[in-house]
């Protein structure tokens, strides 16, 4: 007897996850631009990585820091709502950096000059952004960073220890009590990818507040499903501290979020370009979570 989830077979879901991620790929290459055409392409291992890596290296100024558009990454949104806004230079290495570590490719060459440049950009209070750190884009741009430079081989552990103070001073349960996924996923990217002896030592505690805020989201649907897998994928981890989460029920979720376009983000307000990146992380998730599947 087959196995079902919920109501649908294993080998019926996995066919439905394969029509759809062919059908994201679509919106990719109609409405994506070349870069956008190439991460989707190395998500699905059919271009190789050394070509993204090249083509964001192309990218990197002298200083270390790089240029070019951020509107195809999904960081871009919540960055958008930085006020003052968050320094053009570093919106453009927070998207390179998310770029490579979405194609695990943090360790390749044009990293460690990355790194030397945000750790000489970051602030005396230990944040990264504008004047307003302590806002929630603030907080997501300092989580978001710091989780990234702390996933490389290079970032020495002081930056990493002011980072980590800064948003442990501003930690409380309250922050991410039905409050913005920016403000969670930050503080859970911050606190799961930083090495303890460099982040503060309420890390635990802040992870496990974190897995059941994100779970409660989901269960309430304040949180999409997309919304669930692109913290995962932040922390990479196929689960978090605290969250409950049945794979089969989110993928189930995540397939019924695509729009008949074949992309996802329906609302975002830059129309298609803004749901390019939802659409490429959508495909990482569907892919994630049916590795996962039972059998």
């Amino acid at each position: 007897m087959p196995d079902t989830l919920h109501g649908e077979t294993e080998e019926a879901l996995r066919e439905r996850a394969a029509d759809a991620l062919e059908h994201a790929l679509g919106f990719v290459d109609a409405h994506g631009g070349e870069l956008a055409r190439m991460r989707a392409r190395v998500v699905l291992r059919a271009v190789p990585v050394e070509q993204l890596t090249g083509e964001i290296a192309s990218r990197q100024l002298p200083d270390g820091s790089f240029t070019g558009p951020l509107a195809e990454v999904s960081l871009a949104s919540e960055l958008d709502l930085c006020d003052p806004p968050v320094p053009e230079a570093l919106r453009a290495t927070l998207g390179a950096l998310a770029v490579l570590a979405e194609a695990r490719a943090l360790h390749t060459g044009c990293v460690e000059a990355a790194v030397g440049w945000a750790s000489r950009m970051q602030r005396a209070d230990g944040s990264w952004g504008g004047e307003a750190a302590t806002s929630d884009a603030g907080i997501f741009a300092t989580g978001m960073l710091g989780g990234y430079l702390g996933r490389t081989r290079v970032a020495r552990p002081e930056p990493l220890a002011r980072a980590g103070a800064f948003l442990a001073g501003l930690w409380s349960p309250e922050r991410v009590e039905g409050g913005a996924w920016s403000v969670l996923t930050a503080f859970a990217h911050f606190f799961s990818n930083v090495p303890q002896n460099a982040a503060h030592d309420l890390a635990d505690e802040l992870l496990q507040w974190c897995g059941r805020e994100l779970e409660r989201g989901f269960r309430s649907h304040r949180f999409e499903a997309l919304a669930v897998m692109r913290t995962l994928l932040d922390i990479d981890a196929a689960a978090m501290p605290g969250a409950t989460l049945d794979t089969q029920e989110v993928l189930e979720r995540l397939l019924a979020e695509q729009a008949s376009d074949g992309g996802f983000a329906e609302l975002v307000p830059d129309g298609p370009v803004g749901r390019v990146g939802p659409t490429i992380d959508a495909t990482r998730a569907i892919l994630a979570l049916c590795a996962t599947l039972r059998g």
